[in-house]
């Protein structure tokens, strides 16, 4: 009994560090069905820590480990009913090293997918491009800015009523005729397993060319 539960611990944690390690494979659909077998794991965890994406790493790869080792249980239990205690022994033992090595690579952040990467650095640039595009400014101000950043932007002039932004959220900008706007999706590198984010700019300007409101805010974009 000893053996066939530590056999079986051994087994779930290196599955579930090999999932999460595979999810840096090149192949378009692989990271798709990877995210799909960490669910098990990663929706109780999302659910107590109310987070927006799968949940904090080290405790999604301890959910999954608890939840495939309680898999690895069940097929040791009746695939290896006949083993010896020997048996059980050796391959604990020759699982050891691997799953050790497993489990370390998948602690790193720069091989673990799942760990936030860039979300310091979006927010101060989000911060840098808001207190650069303060209301007010004029509209050929605005352009300069937005060119020195390397930023490609589109300008429209409205010919009637329209909400030019919605985001779901409450914040939203409604252009009269003859105003005109300026708009940009900043692409990053910044995201938060299963999604990466960017930073929509969206700038409205009066007929006297001022800027009477300003959204610069990082979007969410998921599979």
């Amino acid at each position: 009994m000893k053996y066939k539960i530590l056999l079986a611990v051994l087994s779930g944690a290196g599955f579930a560090s090999l999932l999460v390690l595979l999810l840096n494979a090149p192949v378009p659909i692989l990271p798709v069905l990877l995210s799909v077998l960490l669910l098990p794991g990663a929706i109780p965890v999302a659910l107590l820590s109310k987070a927006q994406e799968f949940g904090p790493p080290p405790a999604v790869l301890a959910a999954n480990a608890l939840i495939y080792s309680g898999v690895a249980y069940v097929v040791v239990s009746v695939a290896w009913r006949k083993a010896t205690v020997e048996t059980m022994r050796l391959a604990t033992i020759r699982l050891m090293a691997p799953v050790a090595i497993l489990i370390g690579l998948s602690c790193v952040p720069a091989l673990n997918p799942l760990w936030p990467q860039g979300l310091a650095e979006l927010a101060t640039r989000e911060s840098e491009l808001q207190q650069a595009l303060p209301l007010d400014m004029g509209l050929d101000r605005a352009r300069t800015v937005l060119q020195s950043k390397g930023i490609q932007f589109h300008e429209d002039t409205e010919p009637s009523h329209a909400v030019v932004l919605d985001d779901g959220r409450g914040l939203s900008i409604t252009a009269a005729p003859g105003d005109r706007v300026v708009s940009a999706l900043l692409q990053t590198e910044a995201r938060a397993f299963p999604c990466g984010y960017d930073i929509q700019i969206v700038l409205l300007f009066g007929p006297d060319e001022r800027m009477r409101q300003q959204y610069v805010h990082r979007v969410r974009l998921c599979p």
